[in-house]
């Protein structure tokens, strides 16, 4: 027998409660003059204070991430003879298979829930990570270390890959369907900025290590640093991560014995991927690549720390995108984003390119593109659960979300590197295009995705609710 869909609806099964009444740009009727209502900031941040383990764990699991990247030319001399296109390469390997493990841990916490999902993922991350620091390398081991070295680092990014791709939908859709629909968009700000975090102290570690050592002793093993000290917060983290409380929505799903059928998400995924091209490109050329690019094209003093200031002005830029967001809607909000992020790019990139100078560096890719970054982790994070009902929201996000930061964000230093031997300033025709793309996609087709309803739900003789188109 047919259900209502508007009871299900009222329910809240098939959206999530109040969370959907701002995914199409209208702000909540109890949000529309947020500004003025009392203890926004305070009821925000008290909320992220109760919720801080999963912020602490992204935070801790991005550091590990963002290592590799800030270290590419040592583990370049130690795995690939001073290759770096090839460790590029390797880099872009873990996102390559952040899709899959975004699907397998999704399965995961679409099926036994939000909290097993999210510890499996970071046990994955974790081991994997510290492991890569006890690698055999050219200059622990020689020739036969070497090659030993670089099967064990493939291996190893492949399941770092893996986790990370289950970890970054966990956080994403945990701390969202935990969240007070009146400030979702200032929860996933303190989501961005815990990532931020990540990348902040990798680029203050990484800065400390070329400052403190000789480029011999980076090469022979102060590279590894970044990932061995990872075991013992690791180790606490997953303690901390085995404390989590599942997500009410969650386990309002799982009351309601839902099973899916059809493939209205599919269009939805496909669309996801496009829309956050734009930011995914942004955090991995205009935010890690560029500084590698910045170096090798004659400014090599002090250009991490750099990168740390621009990690630092992410997070007010975050916390700006999620008063927006909370205060004018999802679909003001990820345009105006994205119009920035546009009128950004390419300019800075090209001006950074012609004059090449310390101030010129602070100013673009240092200030304003740590601006952008911050504001995009806001919109997209949001976008990506908005899209998805929660009985197969955690697999659909890890399998967009990251398949987007796959082509565009894990493999865009690659595609920079390609075509730089036709253009320098490749990486910002790279920016721009893919900003527009995400922006174009969004007008045309994400804004009516947001809000049309595509599932209806029937319930079956074993008393299931089953989703369709």
């Amino acid at each position: 027998m047919v259900e209502n869909v508007k009871e299900i609806e009222r329910q809240g099964l098939l959206n999530g409660d109040d969370r959907q009444s701002n995914s199409a740009g209208r702000p909540n009727e109890d949000i529309e003059d947020l500004g003025e209502i009392k203890g926004y900031w305070t009821k925000s941040a008290r909320f992220a204070s109760d919720n801080w383990v999963p912020l602490v764990a992204n935070s801790f699991e991005w550091f590990e991430f963002a290592s590799f990247a800030y270290l590419v030319d040592p583990i370049s001399q130690n795995f690939a003879n001073g290759n770096k296109v090839a460790v590029w390469f390797i880099f872009s390997l873990a996102f390559i298979c952040r899709p899959l493990g975004g699907i397998i841990i999704g399965l995961v916490g679409d099926k036994m829930g939000r909290k097993p999902a999210f510890w499996i993922a970071s046990v994955t991350v974790i081991a994997s990570t510290v492991l890569q620091g006890a690698l055999p390398s050219s200059r622990w081991g020689g020739s036969f270390g070497q090659k030993m070295g670089l099967a064990g680092l493939l291996i190893l990014r492949i399941t770092q890959g893996l986790g990370i791709g289950g970890e970054m939908g966990s956080g994403i859709v945990y701390l969202a369907e935990s969240s007070p629909r009146r400030f979702v968009g200032m929860t996933m700000a303190w989501l961005s900025i815990s990532g931020g975090a990540g990348f902040l102290l990798a680029s203050f570690f990484s800065a400390m290590l070329r400052s403190v050592l000789t480029e011999d002793e980076l090469l022979d093993w102060g590279w590894r640093l970044p990932f061995l000290v990872a075991l013992i917060p690791g180790i606490i983290v997953l303690d901390m991560l085995s404390q989590l409380q599942e997500t009410p929505e969650y386990e309002q799903t799982v009351e309601a014995n839902q099973v899916v059928q059809g493939s209205a998400f599919v269009p939805r995924v496909i669309a996801l991927i496009f829309m956050c091209a734009g930011a995914a490109a942004f955090w991995y050329v205009g935010c890690v690549y560029i500084f590698d690019w910045i170096m090798a094209n004659g400014l090599k003093e002090n250009v991490m720390w750099i990168a740390v200031l621009q990690n630092f002005c992410s997070f007010p830029a975050a916390l700006a995108s999620g008063f927006l967001t909370d205060h004018m809607g999802l679909e003001y909000a990820f345009k105006a984003v994205l119009v920035f992020t546009a009128l950004v790019g390419l300019p800075m990139y090209m001006i950074t390119a012609d004059n090449l100078n310390y101030m010129i560096v602070i100013i673009g890719p240092g200030i304003l593109f740590g601006f952008a970054s911050g504001s995009l982790g806001v919109v997209t994070a949001l976008l990506s659960v908005d899209l998805f009902p929660p009985i197969l929201r955690h697999r659909s996000v890890g399998l967009g979300y990251n398949l987007s930061l796959c082509i565009f964000g894990g493999l865009g230093p690659a595609w920079v590197q390609l075509a730089e031997s036709f253009t320098n300033v490749a990486g910002a025709y790279f920016l721009l295009l893919t900003s527009l793309t995400s922006l174009l996609i969004f007008v045309t087709a994400g804004q009516k995705m947001l809000k049309r309803k595509e599932f209806s739900a029937s319930r079956r003789r074993d008393n299931s609710r089953v989703l369709f188109n």
